[in-house]
């Protein structure tokens, strides 16, 4: 994993841990959106961008806090901390690439090896309430897509720890 540092971040997580996988898509390609998130302009970031060909950038070390999912607009995922910013207990992981279009084969493998890292390295459960798409905690979004479904991110993940 290629590390490359952005300063749209805080320090520390105000006093939390990842408790849960917010999965994204950059509407974006991979190169354009590094930039995008080095702009400080933007006010965005994401723990890890993973291009098409599967490469996986870190843009904020997970012990830091990421501002990948923004407020809260009538949210449906149950383990949501009301008036806690879900950035302080989650890992925002993100797709480069278009919803249209959809994550590659490479992506998705990618991103379920990172999942499977995180989920040990903090000792979340592997569910539908703990690797969530972002429109889950702002539903005024379609990130990451219709075509992205998590439950296949759920399987895989489960199917690689039995091995």
């Amino acid at each position: 994993i290629k590390k490359i540092h952005t300063a749209n971040c805080e320090i520390k997580r105000n006093g939390y841990t990842p408790e849960a996988i917010v999965i994204h898509i950059t509407e974006g390609s991979f190169k354009g959106s590094i930039s995008w998130i080095q702009d400080v302009k933007s006010q965005v970031s994401y723990h890890y961008i993973v291009d098409t060909n599967g490469d996986i950038v870190e843009m904020v070390n997970t012990e830091n806090t990421a501002w990948h999912a923004g407020l809260e607009i009538k949210s449906v995922w149950k383990k949501l901390k009301r008036g806690i910013n879900p950035n302080y207990y989650t890992v925002g992981i993100a797709f480069a690439g278009t919803a249209q279009e959809g994550p590659t084969l490479e992506q998705i493998i990618s991103i379920v090896k990172l999942t499977k890292e995180l989920c040990n390295k903090y000792n979340i459960t592997i569910d539908n309430d703990t690797i969530i798409a972002h429109n889950r905690i702002r539903t005024d979004k379609l990130c990451p897509s219709k075509k992205m479904d998590l439950t296949v991110l759920h399987y895989l993940a489960l199917l690689k720890s039995i091995q």
